[in-house]
């Protein structure tokens, strides 16, 4: 089974890689995060590629971030 950190990241009118795609998958992984970008599709990384940095940036920061700190 996976046990690295894990983000789950879909578009909310992603038809390829719906939101329901992604829940699924994020319930298999024990510990991940989901998220789902609302109001854009498919290459939302390519129409608001500040969103998905942020999201990233945001998740990493927590995720490393050492315990008790």
């Amino acid at each position: 089974p996976l046990t690295a950190p894990c983000l789950v990241v879909t578009c909310e009118h992603d038809s390829g890689s719906t939101p329901q795609m992604s829940q699924a998958i994020a319930a298999e992984i024990a510990g991940s995060e989901i998220l789902i970008i609302p109001e854009l599709q498919h290459l939302g990384l390519i129409e608001q590629p500040a969103l998905f940095s942020a999201a990233i940036n945001d998740f990493l920061t927590h995720t490393l971030q050492p315990s008790g700190q």
